[in-house]
């Protein structure tokens, strides 16, 4: 149960995370009147019809200034800070050893495997 609402609660923080700006805009269109009232600039200048729509860019520019901020952050430019060069080299030393050790041999030959008689299907 608990583990069937985390994965739930992950999928729906992933799909906030994509609509971003599908949120912002439906967040705008539900309190249309409470932003033009208290963030729109643009209120002396009624024939503009601006409409907050200059609180709406301004929160779009934000958004996407965020996202474009975290982007340019790589794990992997980081990650190569916390491990020093002659490390490196004893890590791939150890993963190659690793990998072309000899695999393990018989001392007898495996005979129970091999069918010793043909099994015929029965004829009609």
């Amino acid at each position: 149960m608990v583990k069937s609402l985390f994965h739930i609660f992950l999928c729906s923080v992933l799909m906030l995370n994509s609509m971003v700006y599908s949120v912002i805009r439906g967040s705008y269109e539900l309190n249309k009147a409470y932003i033009i009232e208290n963030f729109c600039v643009n209120k002396d200048k009624p024939m503009m019809n601006c409409d907050g729509k200059c609180y709406l860019a301004q929160q779009m520019k934000e958004a996407k200034e965020k996202r474009d901020a975290n982007a340019t952050h790589k794990f992997s430019t980081d990650f190569g800070i916390y491990i020093p060069a002659p490390a490196l080299g004893q890590v791939y030393q150890t993963l190659v050893s690793a990998i072309h050790q000899p695999e393990a041999m018989y001392s007898e030959p495996v005979t129970f495997l091999v069918a010793q008689e043909i099994n015929k299907p029965p004829t009609a």
